[in-house]
């Protein structure tokens, strides 16, 4: 077992991170965010060589509405609208690149609907919480 050296400083991490991470972990639409990266980033590695490109823009997609979720949650007024909505659009562009890793038959469907729901309904959160300060 590792010293706990290791561990205090973790703890102690923690404990000073807290007030960055707790504007946006609280929030349903980064919990949705989160789970829909893991599972999209396992989609993402499984497909075939010779599609990098459409890989890394699901990658990039996923990742980006992940973050944007999170630094919306810090900023405030219309900056923060603007960022719910650019991580909305990100979803999206996401969504989208699962629907062509359907069509072009590199995973089944079973597989990437679910990530498609959680997409959708982030996307709806997203749409609310952009709409939230008008």
């Amino acid at each position: 077992m590792g010293s706990p050296a290791p561990v205090a400083r973790m703890l102690r991490w923690s404990r000073m991170a807290w007030p960055l991470l707790r504007n946006h972990t609280g929030l349903d639409a980064y919990q949705v965010a989160r789970e829909a990266l893991a599972q999209g980033e396992r989609i993402a590695r499984a497909l075939p060589r010779g599609y990098g490109t459409l890989s890394d823009q699901l990658r990039r997609a996923l990742l980006s509405t992940f973050l944007g979720v999170a630094e919306a949650a810090a900023r405030s007024g219309a900056d923060r609208l603007a960022r719910f909505r650019c991580a909305r659009g990100e979803a999206s562009e996401a969504a989208a690149a699962l629907d062509a890793v359907v069509l072009l038959g590199l995973a089944p469907a079973a597989q990437v609907e679910p990530v498609v729901v959680l997409l959708s309904r982030l996307h709806a959160m997203l749409t609310r919480l952009a709409r939230a300060g008008r």
